[in-house]
């Protein structure tokens, strides 16, 4: 009976196989039957044979391939029908199960949502093992980035009669716990720590609730292996192997990883050498490389000579030249020889500019801001300050400079791409103080009023003893001159003090001009009147001098250098001025002195998206021709601009009333770590250190103290002078930078660190506003 079968199934294949070779025929009707719920164009799409054509039974036998392949049938055969209107085709398959359910347990920790998003199946579709598993790979390494290190995650699929499946996945938390320790074996040239700094990953520590550190997350882990990699191959280990990482998961509540590396020997530069299109000559060239000969070998360094190479020929109109740097190892010398081949290409330059994204900002505006125009050579380095000065100005969110190929070969097309920023600011803000329980503020301004770049601010604020106005109004580009000019009038009103009030009605006039790329100098006249006031019998001899009305006519000048790389939110670079100003003499008036004020501030990129700054501001006042200096004109030192954990002025001197007098001269020292909070709302906190001080000698030394009050259980530092005459002034304290939907946030909280009596222990300073 099987010889009877077996001899069947040959003949009907030899009979297939003798038809098709025999005689073409066209297929007539191509048929899909079994197929329930994958629809059949699914299964045709996989189908190469059509009807109409030639049939061909190698092809058939590929369809059947191709349909099994699809992953949606446990099944599929075929049948061939000889009709008189040619070949019939059917195709028959089986389907695999449906998915009915898919149910999670044992979650408990991590929401359900969550972890939805990580599984791939979805119901009503055809059952996948391969995604089944999948899945449950996927729910384990989000449990891992979440520190559950011994999760356990364990799928079971349950077959119903309906041709439908239910997946379980079953999860078994465990406890939660960080990363320990990473270890490093075999580094012999290279500190752990500095490793640890290059790694993403990282060891849990005591910021760990504010920077999420001290977590594994499998992915990030395996590109920390690329940077470490990178990281010996920029310090001359080419030969460098970093194996894969081993986790110690015995305790799933502090997991270990070690990390074993292969280090090798040390590579120094060798020759250096060009070929190719040099333009100029070669000692040309070696100027603009910073690798020397015997040098430690860095992949780093030479992409930055690439770099530094290629705007160097950009700069001439190259826009599209290539520069390869070859290198040779000499493994028994162990050098590394690098020759830089160039081909320059052709000189290209700008044929049409187009400013794009602008909905606000006249075309004028931004086109004054480039360094590089229509008709002129390529220039990289050109680009670079265009894109620098537009993303100072202030307008914009990005700037983007794309380039396109023009009409030839040799005429390239620039489009300025920029996406514009709210400049307009409705704020108000609040301060606290114990002079003026409440004081707010007020303001409306534009640093692009109308799209021409025009700087208008009003301002008042009003409290229960200090009304201000303000008006100010600024053109970048007077008259079409890259020269600043504006005028800003204003009143001040100032009744917070105990013993005397005064009040200031003025106005300025004021120029600039850009000297250099981020070099600017500043003029500026100022005239007041000014009336003091409502003097106590009280108040102090030398309040009591000030009595009366009196004109202070001064000019100023004021050189500055910015540097940042952002208006906003600057991560590097720094912004530096100098204030002199002269008043009285032969500008008359009444009043006679020489200010002088010095400002920095840095910048400096930290891990983990932090960003360190660092602020310095010295002045001195001195007053000539016999006259008494202004108390007004003084520097009160305290407050959010100089000493936070102080009142304004309460960081200077104080007369016999506890009146903040100001002072002759003022020093203070900022230092202040911002850190994101919540990246996805631009929420940044702040963790600050002041020091500084009002004072009216330049003379006598003090002492920095630690010392531990047994008492509070707390340290505190204190300043003993020599002779009592300049105590320093310490503040720190935590703050907020949230740039919200309402408008900027900015809430601070200091503390005064070794408070005397009569000093408040902190002060908050809060403001807040709205933009349009």
């Amino acid at each position: 009976m099987i010889m009877r079968s077996i001899g069947v199934i040959l003949l009907t294949l030899f009979l297939l196989i003798g038809i098709s070779e025999g005689g073409e025929e066209d297929i007539y009707k191509i048929i899909i039957l079994g197929n329930v719920k994958v629809e059949e164009a699914v299964i045709r799409g996989a189908i190469k044979s059509q009807e109409g054509r030639a049939f061909s039974l190698e092809k058939v036998r590929e369809d059947l391939r191709s349909i099994f392949n699809l992953g949606l049938f446990t099944d599929a055969q075929v049948d061939i029908k000889s009709t008189p209107q040619g070949k019939e085709v059917i195709f028959v398959v089986v389907e695999k199960p449906s998915l009915k359910e898919i149910l999670i347990t044992g979650n408990e920790k991590v929401k359900l949502d969550d972890i939805k998003e990580k599984i791939t199946l979805t119901t009503r579709s055809i059952l996948n093992l391969e995604k089944v598993k999948e899945s449950s790979e996927q729910i384990r390494r989000l449990y891992f980035s979440k520190g559950y290190y011994g999760v356990k995650v364990e799928h079971k699929v349950n077959y119903l009669e309906t041709n439908e499946a239910v997946v379980t996945f079953a999860i078994s938390e465990g406890p939660k716990g960080h990363i320990q320790k990473i270890i490093f074996k075999g580094n012999r040239h290279i500190k752990s720590s500095d490793l640890k700094k290059v790694m993403m990953t990282k060891q849990r520590n005591i910021f760990s609730i504010i920077t999420k550190t001290g977590t594994l997350d499998e992915d990030i882990l395996k590109n920390d292996l690329q940077l470490l990699n990178a990281y010996y191959m920029d310090h001359g280990f080419i030969e460098a192997k970093i194996s894969e990482p081993k986790l110690d998961l015995s305790n799933p509540k502090k997991i270990r990883i070690e990390i074993e590396i292969l280090e090798g020997p040390l590579y120094h530069v060798g020759t250096i050498d060009f070929k190719g299109d040099l333009l100029t000559t070669k000692e040309d060239l070696f100027r603009t490389l910073k690798m020397k000969r015997n040098d430690v070998y860095s992949n780093t360094a030479i992409r930055k000579d690439v770099n530094a190479l290629t705007e160097k020929f950009a700069n001439q109109g190259y826009a599209y030249v290539e520069i390869n740097p070859e290198t040779t190892v000499d493994n028994k010398e162990l050098f590394v020889h690098i020759t830089y081949d160039i081909e320059k290409k052709k000189q290209v330059s700008f044929e049409k500019i187009q400013i794009v994204g602008n909905s606000k900002t006249r075309d004028k505006v931004i086109r004054r801001e480039l360094r590089v125009a229509e008709g002129e050579l390529y220039s990289a380095s050109g680009m670079n300050k265009s894109r620098d000065r537009l993303k100072r100005t202030g307008y914009f969110k990005e700037v983007e400079l794309t380039t396109s190929r023009g009409s030839t070969e040799d005429k390239m097309n620039l489009d300025v791409k920029v996406e514009e920023a709210p400049t307009g600011a409705i704020s108000f803000g609040i301060g606290y103080s114990t002079l003026e329980s409440v004081v707010g503020s007020a303001s409306i301004s534009d640093r692009n009023l109308f799209g021409y770049g025009y700087h208008g601010v009003l301002k008042f604020s009003l409290g229960a003893e200090t009304q201000n106005f303000k008006m100010s109004f600024t053109d970048p580009y007077f008259l079409g001159y890259p020269v600043s000019a504006g005028i800003d009038l204003y009143h001040e009103r100032v009744e917070l003090f105990d013993t005397y009030s005064y009040k200031i009605t003025g106005g300025t006039l004021h120029f600039g001009k850009e000297l250099a790329e981020k070099i600017r100098l500043d003029l500026t006249y100022k005239l007041e009147n000014i009336n003091v006031y409502d003097v106590k019998d009280t108040a102090s001899t030398y309040i009591k001098e000030q009595e009366g009305r009196k004109t202070t006519s001064a000019i100023a000048l004021s050189p500055s250098i910015d540097t940042r790389d952002d208006y906003f939110s600057p991560k590097k670079g720094g912004r530096h001025s100098l204030f002199i100003q002269n008043a009285g003499g032969i500008l008359g008036g009444d009043n006679y002195f020489v200010k002088a004020t010095g400002e920095t501030s840095w910048f400096f990129p930290l891990p983990l998206n932090t960003t360190l700054n660092l602020r310095a501001k010295a002045g001195m006042i001195t007053p000539y021709g016999g006259k008494t200096l202004p108390i007004y004109e003084k520097f009160f030192v305290g407050g959010i601009q100089t000493v936070r954990g102080f009142e304004y002025g309460k960081a200077g001197p104080i007369d016999e009333n506890k009146e903040p007098v100001g002072s002759k001269y003022m020093t203070a020292f900022n230092a202040e770590w911002i850190f994101p909070l919540a990246r996805e709302i631009g929420l940044r906190g702040a963790l600050f250190f002041d020091v500084g001080k009002g004072f009216d000698k330049l003379s006598d030394k003090d002492h920095l103290i630690l010392d531990y009050d047994t008492k509070k259980k707390l340290f505190r530092i204190r300043s003993e002078p020599g002779k009592g005459l300049w105590p320093l002034k310490f503040g720190a304290g935590p703050g907020i930078r949230w740039f919200s939907p309402f408008g900027p946030i900015h809430i601070d909280i200091g503390f005064n660190l070794s408070p005397k009596k009569g000093e408040k222990r902190n002060v908050i300073e809060f403001t807040a506003g709205t933009i349009y």
